[in-house]
């Protein structure tokens, strides 16, 4: 039953990871200056940060599964998210879509950082 309680994990968190690459190549192109529509935009926030909240579940049962503990050190990655998210929804502005990027290229080193971590993870579960 551990098994397939594991592999089905797996499975959800592989999907999950390719779901976090997704939205971030369309938040770099933001970050590096390309013009989305801000609906666009706030879709791939709303769409990383659910996705690295899932993922981050899955992490914590697969290690719960073999007993061990982990912290998932995200909290101020989710907090600048909602932050841009806010931004986005306020209103549309040239404004704010330059805070929105701001707040994003503030926030590109710990996207980095989760995606390295999730590729990591990701090989040494395909392995």
């Amino acid at each position: 039953m551990q098994n397939s309680t594991e592999a089905k994990i797996r499975q959800d968190l592989l999907l999950e990871i390719q779901i976090l690459e997704q939205n971030y190549q369309v938040l770099w192109a933001f970050i590096s200056g390309s013009d989305f529509d801000p609906s666009t935009v706030g879709n791939s926030i709303q769409s990383f940060k659910d996705s690295l909240s899932r993922a981050s579940t899955y992490v914590l049962a697969l290690y719960n599964l073999k007993g061990q503990r982990i912290d998932i050190p995200w909290e101020s990655l989710f907090s600048s998210l909602d932050y841009a998210l806010a931004m986005l929804s306020a209103s549309a502005t040239v404004k704010q879509r330059d805070t929105v990027r701001m707040t994003l290229t503030m926030s590109k080193e710990q996207m980095q950082q989760v995606l390295t971590y999730f590729a990591a993870l990701k090989q040494s579960i395909t392995n």
